[in-house]
């Protein structure tokens, strides 16, 4: 395939060798399928180190396991202190495997709710991508969580959910739930997840047991898809529906937008993704290209054609250039899509894409297809705990609801079919309805960041109540902005994309970008590149303060920050740098 003769030289599997790649590639290639940990001086399976943790031997992986335990969705991490100083507290993270629009039957949710309890902190947090992680999981209860997960939750419970390969396929919400359409979504979303789904045998037989506690599934380390390399970085895949663009799919590697209500063609868009690296200007956020529409028949054969051109085409030697928005831009669009015409079969039609739909939250009643109604409730930066998580475990306990999680990291009750009921159980645990939350509360989103994610700068999670309050507590709480928060510029909740996105610089800085389309088309820009903790909470009262009064024609809070000029702006809000 060729690429732009001004691009770098890459480093592929069609041009390169192993001893040209990075040490994240060779670690892959060494362990014949996820099964070893071999860091070039001694080799042992990948079991040894999971066993030593559950057995107290050992506080946690080594630095060659770690790379592998991305694939079975599990993340070392480390405590800090007030000062952001890594302690001796040695955990994990642990993120579940749910493709398909995030729903639940009632039996996975409490096995769900159960694994928070007996596994990990007490907390169920939502993620961005409609799936859940448990924190704070100590060695001894890692292995015990996943089996758990794995009997109880869904086969495969936790595989895919990290490391380089296709990760959780995401669908808005409320597909069949929604009485104005059906396109399907979540059914062709599982399609996707399982046709792109990693095959070695490495996870069950180091997390599936049998009722004896061993072993439980054949030796096989062959992925005929991704080959012993797997993919050179993580990969994403988002579906829209026609009313609702809360997976943010111009965000993804491939984004699927459904062309009519019945979800007979879809408008496909690729090379999506919004992580970057500070003072790397070869990083970048970029939205997707639209390629053209496709038949739904061909959809699943699309995705497969495009991760194999990323799995031949991607940069393997430096990691922040792997990702497939990289790829794309280097071999070229068109490049792309003649190989997914003449290479793949697939009929790419030549026409318009039809205009993006909202972003939607869900939250509240919604009358249900087929009967019934559904129920959306606000989830502060995704962490359900305390009253609110007892509220939503009886209520799924005692009326058998589903649950479906959001990408805005919110959750719905569905099959509700006595509204008082629900209503009367929320209220007697005390649990927060969406009405009683401010607009602008509701339509912001944070990670976890600080203090477990090692990769944040600063926090996220814990400030973002703080400075909803300091908005709220100026009247302005009803302020109609998508505000987003991450700990570093990986972005996970989308900052690029928001209204107002903010994501950490250093320990006490933060980068403040104003203008994000609310549907999703536009990116963010830089009103502050770099701001203090200390100034930030004033910063983000003026700019609502500034939707608020200088916004005479009523515009939407990014139409409005995308067209003021940085100047004015920063004038009205008052915050010098």
């Amino acid at each position: 395939m060729a690429r732009d003769v001004e691009a770098r030289p890459a480093v592929t599997l069609a041009e390169s060798s192993l001893s040209e790649m990075s040490k994240n590639e060779r670690i892959k290639v060494a362990s014949r399928g996820l099964f070893y940990v071999d860091d070039g001086k001694s080799r042992h399976s990948f079991l040894d180190e999971v066993e030593a943790l559950e057995k107290g031997e050992a506080e946690t992986l080594g630095s060659t396991a770690k790379e592998l335990s991305k694939f079975f969705g599990v993340y070392k991490q480390q405590g800090r202190g007030e000062r952001g100083k890594k302690t001796d507290d040695y955990f994990f993270m642990v993120r579940i495997r749910n493709p398909g629009g995030g729903r639940l039957s009632p039996a996975q949710w409490l096995a769900i709710d159960d694994a928070a309890e007996q596994f990990a902190d007490g907390t169920v947090r939502i993620t961005s991508r409609q799936a859940v992680q448990y924190h704070h999981v100590y060695g001894p209860s890692l292995a015990p969580l996943i089996r758990h997960l794995n009997r109880s939750y869904a086969d495969r419970g936790t595989l895919s959910a990290c490391g380089d390969v296709n990760r959780n396929v995401m669908a808005s919400p409320v597909d069949g739930l929604d009485p104005a359409a059906k396109p399907r979504l979540s059914e062709l979303a599982v399609e996707i997840a399982d046709a792109l789904a990693p095959q070695s045998s490495a996870y069950f037989q180091v997390f599936v047991s049998d009722e004896e506690g061993r072993n439980a599934g054949p030796v096989n380390p062959e992925e005929p898809l991704y080959g012993e390399h797997y993919l050179p970085r993580k990969f994403k895949i988002g579906i829209a529906h026609p009313g609702d663009n809360s997976v943010d799919v111009l965000t993804q590697d491939i984004g699927l937008v459904p062309a009519d209500a019945d979800g007979e063609s879809f408008d496909f868009y690729t090379g999506g993704g919004l992580g970057m690296t500070h003072n790397n200007p070869k990083t970048a956020p970029h939205l997707g290209l639209y390629i053209g529409r496709i038949p739904r028949d061909q959809i699943v054969e699309a995705c497969r054609a495009i991760v194999l051109l990323q799995k031949t085409h991607g940069e393997r030697k430096d990691r922040k250039q792997a990702r497939w928005k990289y790829t794309i831009r280097r071999i070229g669009a068109d490049a792309v899509t003649a190989a997914l015409r003449s290479v793949h079969g697939i009929e790419v039609e030549d026409v318009p894409a039809a205009p993006l739909p909202p972003m939607q939250l869900h939250l509240g009643w919604h009358e249900q297809r087929g009967g019934g109604h559904y129920y959306g409730l606000s989830v502060e930066s995704g962490r359900l705990k305390g009253a609110q998580r007892a509220a939503v475990r009886e209520a799924v306990e005692t009326l058998g609801l589903s649950v479906t999680l959001t990408p805005q990291q919110d959750l719905i009750l569905s099959g509700v079919q006595d509204r008082a009921a629900l209503e009367a159980i929320l209220d007697r645990h005390g649990a927060v309805r969406p009405e009683q939350v401010s607009t602008v509360r509701a339509n912001a989103m944070a990670c976890p960041a600080k203090p477990t994610c090692g990769l944040a700068m600063t926090d996220a999670e814990n400030i973002l109540p703080v400075w909803c309050d300091a908005i709220e507590e100026a009247g302005l709480g009803d302020t109609d902005v998508v505000i987003r928060v991450t700990g570093c510029p990986n972005n996970c909740a989308r900052p690029p994309s928001a209204e107002i996105g903010i994501y950490g610089y250093g320990k006490n800085d933060h980068v403040v970008l104003v203008g994000g389309a609310r549907e999703g088309s536009r990116l963010a820009t830089p009103l502050y590149p770099r701001i203090s903790g200390e100034k930030i909470t004033e910063a983000l009262v003026g700019i609502c303060r500034a939707i608020r009064d200088h916004n005479p024609e009523g515009l939407p809070a990014g139409d409005f920050l995308h067209r003021t000029d940085p100047d004015t702006l920063r004038g009205w809000v008052g915050v010098e740098v």
